[in-house]
């Protein structure tokens, strides 16, 4: 969710590494998605096109395999490039369940589609890599830094897509449903100031539009949540962005280490924001704020610092700014 990265956002939870890049860099304040889901918001960042171009609607089409990203150019006009973790542009890797359900939706009858959310504390307050592939993916891009990068003549250009603060799998739910479980140990939610968690306010469900009352059902937020399971959920996920931020503080780090990162530029941004339990839905797949407005800071030579941009911006906007 974008709105962490700016006050009052950022009173709930402590991103550092977010903040470094605000002290010596620029953070646009309405950033946006062109696609709130996975793989249609990479179709459009990774080809400057809107979704209406790409035809991307779900996560089951995204760029045709042969198009030409923003990086592939950069290859060819003489940067070595490197990519890590979480692509998803070209097509999703999710269930025939949802593929088929996608085209079915017009129909008299509801089909609930995730679990109930819900929150799950792992290990204790020295338990820190929680989401264990994202950090391993994050060390392969550390050590790709310090050993490779460092010893380019040719400038560079290095992708590392994580999965957090993605919810993680229920596994009680069976294979067809999504994610919906917010997961994080006692180290990570010791960074959230509870008292600063904001309880959203909801309509009653026969006030809901049939839009947002048939996502809350899909959602399977339709049902009895205490204050506390509401606040319990955003902590969670505040706590998962927590440990988002440390992993961008490593990639910051081996930069400072190798002395790259006085040459080098640093953008950091998602594909969708999280709902976390606003407008009784959690999830994405909704143009509200929570969903659709993604962060986006960037730091590095040229770059203004302490630079707040008002301007709306969106990941279609990264194509020519790369460029």
């Amino acid at each position: 969710d974008g709105r962490l990265t700016f006050y009052p956002g950022n009173q709930t939870v402590d991103l550092p590494f977010i903040n470094f890049m605000k002290r010596y860099g620029t953070v646009f304040l309405n950033a946006y998605t062109n696609s709130p889901i996975c793989c249609p918001s990479r179709a459009a960042m990774w080809s400057g096109l809107f979704t209406h171009l790409t035809e991307s609607w779900n996560n089951f089409k995204g760029l045709d395999p042969d198009y030409v990203t923003w990086m592939d150019l950069m290859e060819k006009h003489g940067y070595h490039t490197q990519k890590y973790g979480k692509l998803d542009y070209t097509s999703g890797h999710h269930s025939v369940s949802n593929r088929v359900e996608a085209w079915t939706r017009d129909v008299d009858f509801l089909l609930r589609q995730e679990g109930r959310p819900m929150v799950n504390l792992t290990g204790d307050r020295r338990h820190v890599r929680v989401k264990e592939a994202d950090w391993r993916t994050t060390d392969k891009a550390v050590n790709w830094i310090k050993e490779e990068a460092v010893n380019l003549t040719q400038p560079f250009v290095l992708y590392l897509g994580l999965n957090l603060p993605h919810p993680y799998p229920s596994p009680y739910t069976g294979e067809n449903f999504g994610s919906s479980t917010f997961l994080t140990s006692p180290y990570w939610l010791e960074k959230v100031t509870y008292e600063a968690i904001k309880i959203p306010k909801w309509s009653s469900l026969s006030e809901m539009h049939p839009v947002d009352y048939y996502s809350s059902y899909t959602k399977n937020c339709t049902g009895e949540f205490t204050k506390q399971e509401v606040r319990d959920i955003r902590a969670f996920y505040y706590a998962m962005c927590a440990e988002t931020d440390a992993m961008l503080g490593e990639i910051i780090s081996a930069l400072r280490d190798t002395g790259l990162l006085k040459n080098t530029i640093v953008m950091f941004t998602a594909d969708h924001g999280e709902l976390a339990m606003e407008h009784r839905q959690f999830y994405k797949m909704s143009m509200y704020e929570g969903s659709s407005h993604v962060p986006l800071l960037v730091m590095g030579p040229g770059v203004k610092e302490q630079q707040q941009v008002p301007n709306v911006v969106s990941l279609v906007d990264i194509y020519p700014t790369m460029l």
